[in-house]
């Protein structure tokens, strides 16, 4: 847990303790803990999926409240809910953030909580960032690190509010926060605010080979901007986000397995095509649909290659104007970009 939680304003062993006392009154009553500490030794992943079929999903929420005093309280709830479509369990720490007062909320496998594991420490981590705004929308980021989750959000932040990145997780963060607070210094406007922060390890003790397939897998289901309307992730993620990254750079960047290593470069990338950090709306959800590729690729000559289509439709989700892309790839003429992008492309 001191892993994990690291760099939170948290009494991890207070936390612990806790945490420990419902893990008891669970083992007595159903003896699914010790089932869980089992599976740990024998491998963990290795072995099998985390389950229990006769059962819905297990989750223990923690939840710290501050008193009037500034005193801590945790208070902790054992639940099993039907309705997941996961079945692993896991831990719920809920938390407040006093700066923004908004609720924030940590989800860790509970599993990697409890003895019986092998060490955390130099593995990787897959990790969700998701940004709730008080609309009802949910923006979503996934990524790697082999350091703590929490010191990458911390990053993220500091991107969004001290650097002004141009990436669009840290734009979307700062966005939501300058409107969060200047709700609560009185202004009134429509702008969507921060209304929530939710971080979740979707997988630790990772290996990097499973690492990169697990956020592959996800960022394209969940989060890549050119396929999921408030996905945050620029690229893919996984090899094909390294490959995206070598044809951004021409093939000058080191193969960047972090996602941070990643991000940088993507920064560096940003800050040399300025306008390429602003998108273009209606872009993002059919910009990588294979049908323009095929309808570009196949036909007559002077065509453009596959290579060519799909950093065209990069660009585009980056923001590129036509005139930019063209000179990007070295198509004929903007008018052959038009067409890749046609109909969804705002010229």
């Amino acid at each position: 847990m001191q892993y994990l939680m690291a760099g939170l304003f948290i009494n991890v062993k207070r936390c612990a303790d806790v945490l420990d006392g419902v893990l008891t009154g669970f083992n007595e009553k159903m003896g699914i803990p010790d089932q869980i500490v089992a599976w740990n030794a024998k491998g963990g992943n290795a072995t099998g999926p985390l389950s229990f079929p006769d059962h819905g999903r297990f989750i223990i929420e923690l939840t710290q409240s501050l008193l009037s005093d500034k005193r801590e309280l945790w208070t902790a709830a054992l639940l099993e809910k039907h309705d997941e479509k996961e079945k692993a369990p896991v831990l719920f720490i809920r938390m407040h953030s006093v700066s923004l007062d908004i609720p924030m909320r940590l989800e860790i496998p509970l599993r990697a909580v409890m003895k019986g594991g092998a060490s955390l420490k130099g593995t990787y981590s897959v990790y969700l960032h998701a940004l709730l705004a008080d609309d009802g929308t949910e923006f979503v980021y996934y990524g790697i690190t082999k350091r703590g989750w929490n010191i990458r959000f911390a990053e993220h932040t500091k991107a969004a509010v001290a650097e002004k990145s141009y990436r669009l997780f840290p734009r979307k963060l700062n966005e939501l926060i300058e409107a969060r607070v200047a709700q609560i210094s009185g202004k009134i406007d429509k702008k969507p605010k921060l209304a929530g922060i939710v971080s979740a390890l979707a997988g630790v003790g990772l290996s990097e080979d499973s690492a990169i397939d697990i956020e592959e897998y996800l960022v394209e289901k969940y989060s890549l901007s050119s396929r999921h309307l408030h996905g945050l992730n620029m690229i893919p993620g996984g090899r094909a986000g390294i490959a995206a990254l070598h044809t951004l750079s021409s093939g000058t960047t080191k193969d960047p397995v972090e996602t941070e290593d990643r991000e940088l470069a993507l920064d560096q990338y940003l800050n040399s095509h300025p306008q390429l950090g602003i998108p273009k709306p209606g872009v993002a959800e059919k910009w990588n649909d294979p049908t323009y590729a095929e309808a570009v690729i196949c036909g007559r000559e002077n065509r453009l290659s596959a290579d060519q289509v799909r950093k065209i439709r990069y660009l585009a989700a980056l923001g590129g104007s036509p005139k930019q892309i063209k000179e990007e790839v070295g198509a004929i003429d903007e008018g052959q970009i038009q067409r890749v992008l046609a109909p969804v492309y705002e010229i």
